[in-house]
């Protein structure tokens, strides 16, 4: 597996942010009109993608937020490459790159709904700070 830095408007990331709208909306079903898909908007300050064999296996980004706190972002893994740990070095390569730039808070919203993710994000030291129905905030702590 590679992780590397990818530009804003590298097709393959693209490709990559459009699936994770397309599967959200589909998993989200009638809650989908709380989700917001990509959008330059969101003014993403960096993303990476994963690589399986030169394959785009899957991506994720950061934005920044004021105090010292960033947002991890799009974290997502085509589902043919799940289960390799793939979401979890895309999380480390986001706080290593936070790390650098002075941050001490690594923020996160996602779904209760979306248990791997929940589980994997508890498992990496994200605890809860907000929840409301199926809508949950994370933060961790960067050392």
């Amino acid at each position: 597996m590679d992780i590397k830095p990818a530009d804003l408007k590298d097709p393959e990331l693209l490709k990559l942010f459009s699936r994770h709208d397309a599967h959200m909306m589909d998993f989200l079903g009638e809650h989908r009109k709380y989700y917001t898909p990509y959008s330059e908007a969101e003014h993403i300050g960096r993303a990476w993608i994963a690589y399986i064999d030169g394959i785009p296996a899957g991506c994720a980004a950061y934005r920044d937020r004021q105090g010292g706190v960033c947002e991890l972002k799009r974290v997502f893994v085509r589902p043919e490459y799940r289960g390799r740990g793939i979401s979890k070095e895309l999380v480390r390569a986001v706080e290593g790159y936070a790390r650098e730039q002075g941050r001490h808070t690594v923020a996160l919203d996602t779904n209760s709904a979306l248990e791997p993710a929940v589980t994997l994000y508890k498992h990496m030291g994200y605890r809860v700070t907000f929840s409301e129905g199926r809508y949950i905030q994370m933060e961790k702590k960067l050392s």
